[in-house]
């Protein structure tokens, strides 16, 4: 599917893992459990990525709220963190000619970001690139803390909150901001004026030990180049999580190249990254049972007990595995925001009203949590009228797609659902009451138009195509190649 799990130990990407609610049930029962949702450089992307020769491309904040909305629906408690960079394009200075067209899409982000929840954001180089003051405005508009520990004005006060205590299913998070000291002195000049970015270890050294006795984890959003965050890592060895951007000899790395590198572990801090431009997230389980503890990796204990109740487990790995019972662990997932996690009505309107110029923060909220629910018909509705039609589809897979995943153990499992089902995040969210939109059905294919069975000669709907079906059939999804020609031979529909 749609997600890769990393492990310590190996370091190693697992195409297929058991991720959910089942995923957390071999934690120590006195594990306080919560949920790390993170993304770094979204580079003022509101689209999906700027990768045009892609045949599906990821990202999307419209997207990405529908994948929170239902992350959130299998009972999560959520922090949802931005590592920076977050609001103009990275590596790049803001045009006068496009600075309020720019500004007026950071509101956008501001608002979409407040809505979905998130908790705090770094400051990234980026951020600043339409003046400090446009990112003071912003601050005041966002309901979540703009952090960074080392960014002073003139008389060496910070500009931002240098660090906040967050709680968060009974686990006092300490989240730290840090930005990049390595700025040219004309770029920090021009966009910020008699500001200075000072030493980002010497700050996290200070926000650690005003922190003290206050956490129970801490987390550092630093947005700082690479070989930095090693010796910050080195040096402080306090922190159990740092988000890094991937800024390697100064220059942005928007793409990981290899899965690898979505996670490295130094001196036993977990070092967390993700691709840019809003494509892809990362998504943290994390199972607390000791305050301020090292956090090992829930994958790699459960593969040595596999190895263990198979009689093949080394004796080092018997060992690792005692050493680690009753210990903090974590469960990293990379999610790819595809189009199988369709759009949410309320982001989608948002950017509508946004497109005619009325400030995002003033468009009203939706009332109703999935208002596309009566935009769905149903196989049986259409089966009313289509009998040879419907006789055909139950013999395709389609017609068993939830079976296949009821065969798994997969039902509950957000990644895969949308694929199996109808509607999902538009027309149910509960897993456990999938009903009626069960199994691939017409209007995943054909789309919706509810008012085709009032009158069908008026309202009918466009041929299947090819972007209709690689929403699931992709390689990123399948990692197999998928000939449009060939399948739609064998799910097209009879003619009557």
């Amino acid at each position: 599917m749609g997600f890769v799990s990393t492990r310590t130990g190996c370091v190693a990407a697992l195409l297929a893992v058991s991720f959910g609610l089942a995923a957390w049930a071999a934690a120590p029962s006195a594990a306080r459990r919560f949920t790390l949702i993170y993304n770094v450089n979204n580079a003022g992307y509101i689209d999906v990525c700027g990768c045009k020769h892609k045949e599906v491309r990821q990202g999307s904040i419209t997207r990405r709220a529908s994948f929170l909305k239902q992350i959130r629906a299998t009972g999560r408690d959520i922090l949802l963190l931005d590592g920076g960079s977050s609001f103009f394009p990275v590596d790049e200075r803001v045009k006068d000619a496009e600075k309020a067209e720019a500004i007026r899409k950071a509101e956008l982000i501001v608002e979409a970001y407040n809505r979905m929840g998130y908790r705090a954001m770094a400051i990234g180089s980026a951020d600043i690139a339409a003046g400090i003051d446009t990112l003071k405005a912003l601050e005041k508009k966002a309901k979540f803390t703009f952090l960074s520990a080392n960014f002073f004005d003139s008389e060496q006060k910070p500009i931002f909150t240098p660090h906040i205590v967050i709680e968060i299913a009974g686990v006092r998070v300490g989240i730290i901001g840090l930005t990049l000291n390595t700025m040219s002195r004309a770029y920090l000049g021009k966009a910020a004026p008699n500001t200075t970015v000072g030493d980002p270890i010497e700050a996290a050294q200070k926000s650690l030990a005003e922190l003290k006795g206050k956490t129970d984890l801490v987390i550092a959003l630093s947005h700082i180049r690479e070989e930095t965050n090693f010796e910050l890592i080195s040096k402080l060895k306090e922190l159990e999580i740092v988000v890094d951007p991937c800024i390697q000899l100064g220059n942005h790395h928007t793409w990981l190249k290899d899965e690898a590198e979505w996670l490295v572990v130094k001196d036993g801090t977990m070092v967390f990254r993700s691709d840019g431009q809003g494509a892809r997230m990362g998504v943290v389980d994390i199972e607390l049972v000791e305050p301020r503890g090292k956090l090992m990796s829930a994958d790699r204990m459960r593969q040595i007990e596999e190895a263990v109740k198979a009689g093949t487990a080394k004796p080092e790995e018997v060992a690792e595995l005692e050493a680690g019972r009753d210990k903090n662990r974590f469960s990293l997932t990379r999610v790819s925001l595809e189009p199988h996690h369709r759009t949410d009505p309320e982001i989608d309107m948002l950017i509508e009203e946004w497109k005619k110029k009325i400030d995002p923060s003033k468009v009203a909220r939706l009332e109703e949590q999935l208002p596309k629910r009566g935009e769905f018909l149903g196989v049986e509705k259409c089966g009313g009228c289509h009998q040879k039609v419907l006789a055909f589809w139950k013999e395709t897979k389609h017609a068993h797609a939830w079976a296949s995943l009821e065969e798994t153990g997969d039902q509950h499992r957000f990644d895969c659902v949308g694929c199996h089902s109808l509607g999902y995040g538009q027309a149910f969210l509960d897993t456990s009451k999938v009903g009626g939109y069960a199994n691939v059905q017409c209007e995943s294919c054909h789309g919706t138009n509810p008012k085709h069975a009032e009158d069908p000669a008026k309202n009918g709907f466009s041929r299947v195509s090819k972007p209709d079906c690689i929403v699931c059939h992709n390689k990123e999804q399948t990692r197999e190649e998928f000939n449009f020609a060939q399948a739609r031979a064998k799910i097209q529909c009879p003619k009557e």
